[in-house]
């Protein structure tokens, strides 16, 4: 290892501490050694070994890629795709919950989600919703064997996945979250109701109906939150089991992936769907500030529907509510048809 990647990672990592010794006190716990060893890994005397590099490079959220190659425009990101090795819902949703986990709670850090469909974290706040969002992912993307010419059903899915489902749901509570929606949010859920409809894939064609009512529930939980300014689980009001600051932006012709960006002490990380549910992710800190300013100038040109702004905020999900009323009279008129058969 060179001594100018060695000083380049040391360099980001004193930049988090207000005091050198701090740093030295930390890197002294993490790699084991006695201050002295730390000093001369600082001075150059000593070279870092790959294991702490390792060590060093996952505490603080720092891309050794983004060291080596520098200002150029290779971006780096790790894929880890989560249909390998999952065998039913419980797997999918537990490793998205230790994801979630692992920046999430991190202290002071706060959340930049855009997104143009409705994120898995509000679809835990209605059993109904997340269990009909598994199924989709389950014939899909995932490709589960057993669900292949299986109807859906609420049933379907077990308690156990329900209760991590339910600590998704806590978890986003515990975020801070400034939210980017377009007028779509909710479009593509609704289509993919419409659609298993058509194709004869529920048990109970009314559980289609089942999982509209259940969005406008949503709707009208999420401008709750968008009028308090705070996050708080459907049913729960007191002061007591608030949860964190939410800001929801509306920008009427933005389109864009799922994208959510963490902004923490040790750093940014960057999240990004690729083959939905999959997910890239990243800590390359060129690309994190691109999205960072990326997020800042399109939240600039978006309408703020959080606190003050009533009148914007009634309008906005009156329009998803609309949407919902127009998806459920095709239903019915298709659940009628059906029933004529």
């Amino acid at each position: 290892m060179s001594k100018n990647l060695q000083n380049a990672l040391l360099e980001q990592i004193l930049s988090l501490f207000e005091k050198r010794a701090q740093a030295v006190e930390r890197l002294s716990d993490l790699l084991g050694i006695g201050k002295d060893a730390v000093y001369r890994r600082f001075r150059g005397d000593t070279l870092l070994t790959p294991d702490e590099l390792a060590i060093l490079s996952r505490e603080f959220n720092i891309s050794l890629d983004s060291l080596v190659f520098g200002e150029t425009d290779t971006v780096f990101f790790s894929y880890d795709p989560i249909s390998r090795e999952l065998n039913n819902f419980e797997d999918y949703l537990t490793r998205f919950l230790e994801e979630l986990q692992s920046g999430a709670l991190e202290t002071g850090a706060h959340f930049y989600y855009a997104s143009s469909e409705l994120p898995l974290f509000l679809s835990c706040f209605y059993p109904e919703l997340i269990k009909f969002k598994l199924y989709i992912w389950g014939v899909t993307a995932l490709d589960f064997e057993y669900l292949k010419n299986k109807p859906f059903t609420f049933d379907m899915i077990p308690f156990p996945v329900m209760r991590v489902a339910d600590q998704i749901a806590q978890v986003y509570k515990k975020m801070p979250t400034i939210e980017l929606w377009d007028d779509n949010i909710l479009s593509n859920t609704l289509t993919q109701i419409e659609y298993h409809l058509s194709m004869g894939r529920f048990q109970d064609n009314n559980d289609a109906l089942v999982i509209c009512a259940r969005l406008r529930d949503l709707t009208f939980h999420m401008q709750a939150l968008a009028e308090k300014g705070q996050k708080f689980l459907p049913g729960h009001k007191s002061e007591e089991v608030m949860g964190e600051e939410f800001t929801l932006y509306h920008n009427q012709i933005m389109h864009t992936n799922n994208t959510v960006l963490g902004v923490h002490k040790n750093g940014k990380i960057l999240f990004s769907s690729l083959c939905n549910p999959n997910v890239l992710k990243s800590t390359d800190q060129k690309l994190c500030n691109y999205v960072h300013e990326w997020m800042e100038k399109v939240l600039s040109k978006s309408n703020s529907i959080t606190a003050q702004s009533e009148r914007d905020r009634q309008k906005y999900f009156n329009r998803l509510r609309m949407k919902i009323e127009s998806a459920e009279n095709r239903i019915k008129s298709e659940i009628q048809s059906l029933q004529a058969e």
